[in-house]
């Protein structure tokens, strides 16, 4: 018969400055989408609100799930984690097939018509991350040896098939760091030849992507050759970097920026920081980034007081999926690194990418009010 029993005789609470922080994050993300979107939204749908409208009911919906998920043990995933693995899988799978949606070039949805689409490498972040942290938790006598870590490998591999014939490569790197976090986190010990191992198989299988696709090379040579090529393959750093660099100090205003006037492509997702600086200048980037420095260092924080080793994992590898797009968007937008489809969490346009986001913040915000929390058999 299985008795939950307290550490200590105060019942610990959900994390409220993190739930704060997301709100307000979120907040500030919806007014950038309906500043951003504007003029898009009027050009292809007739209605300057069309996008915004759209972000804002996937965000309401977000909000109550995450609050509903953040109310429910996160123990409880260990019986159904892998099962969402499979089923994340499936639809990874499908889209590969005829089923998969096409757009902007990329195969990586699927749906019915124009209303109804989504991204299933989204519902794989948390998949992949619950699926391998409910494995390890509960192997912890294999962790051992290297050989304990062959099925979240296996896991790991699988995805990475999946998201290899997509073409999705920021996808694979997302989900590659969320599965190595958790790996990380569970104490892994390598020794040099084993580094020296991953870094040489990271190396090959990141070249064999890049250039196994002309598209994807050409990104890289205009990326190392900026001052060339700006009509064509580095038009978005262009724009971005003057988007960025017009806002100076306090920025052209809210609902003032002029590179969203189809300068910049499709300016509401991967560049939205970008508007964010030309409208809200340093000041307004600034406390941006502070908030989500704050965001990252309370969400391992989290990780690092659980007293549960499967809520540690879990925790540790949702806040690695947010950290990693966080720094990667941001150094896209700013010209430090290859232009890739990378979007900024809570930020973005997209659906399917800010409810999984705040679904993923619900067990983030359960793991604080629960682990501390403990099963005795």
């Amino acid at each position: 018969m299985k008795k939950e029993v307290g550490i200590s005789n105060n019942k610990a609470g959900m994390d409220f400055g993190m739930f704060v922080i997301t709100i307000i994050l979120l907040c500030i993300g919806l007014v950038m989408v309906a500043s951003a979107s504007s003029y898009h939204a009027l050009i292809v749908y007739g209605d300057s609100n069309h996008l915004f409208i759209r972000q804002l009911i996937f965000a309401l919906a977000g909000v109550i799930a995450m609050i509903v998920i953040s109310r429910v043990d996160y123990k409880r995933y260990k019986k159904w984690s892998y099962l969402g693995f499979i089923i994340a899988a499936i639809l990874l799978f499908l889209v590969i097939t005829p089923l998969g949606v096409t757009r902007n070039g990329a195969k990586r949805w699927l749906g019915i018509g124009e209303s109804f689409q989504f991204q299933p490498s989204e519902i794989m972040k948390p998949a992949l991350v619950l699926a391998i942290s409910t494995y390890l938790a509960r192997n912890t006598k294999k962790l051992s040896e290297y050989k304990g870590y062959i099925v979240p490998i296996i896991m790991l591999l699988i995805v990475g098939l999946l998201m290899y014939f997509q073409k999705h490569m920021s996808g694979l790197l997302v989900l590659s760091v969320a599965a190595m976090s958790v790996i990380f986190s569970s104490g892994i010990k390598l020794n040099a030849k084993a580094i020296i191992a991953v870094v040489i198989i990271v190396a090959l299988v990141g070249t064999a992507f890049i250039f196994a696709d002309d598209f994807r090379r050409q990104r890289i040579f205009s990326f190392m050759n900026p001052e060339e090529d700006i009509k064509d393959g580095n038009w978005q750093a262009a724009q971005s970097l003057y988007a960025i660099g017009s806002g100076g100090l306090l920025g052209r205003g809210l609902g003032q920026s002029r590179q969203k006037y189809l300068w910049l492509p499709e300016a509401q997702n991967d560049f939205i920081f970008s508007i964010l600086g030309e409208e809200l200048g340093l000041i307004g980037t600034s406390v941006v980034l502070l908030l989500f420095s704050i965001f990252i260092f309370k969400g391992y924080k989290i990780a690092m007081t659980c007293k549960d080793f499967y809520g540690s994992l879990i925790a540790a590898g949702l806040t690695s999926i947010f950290a990693f797009q966080i720094i990667i968007n941001i150094a896209v937008v700013t010209c430090t690194m290859p232009v890739t489809g990378m979007p900024l969490p809570f930020f973005s346009y997209g659906g399917t990418s800010l409810f999984i986001n705040l679904c993923s913040m619900g067990i983030l915000l359960s793991i604080s009010r629960n682990c501390n929390k403990v099963r005795e058999q």
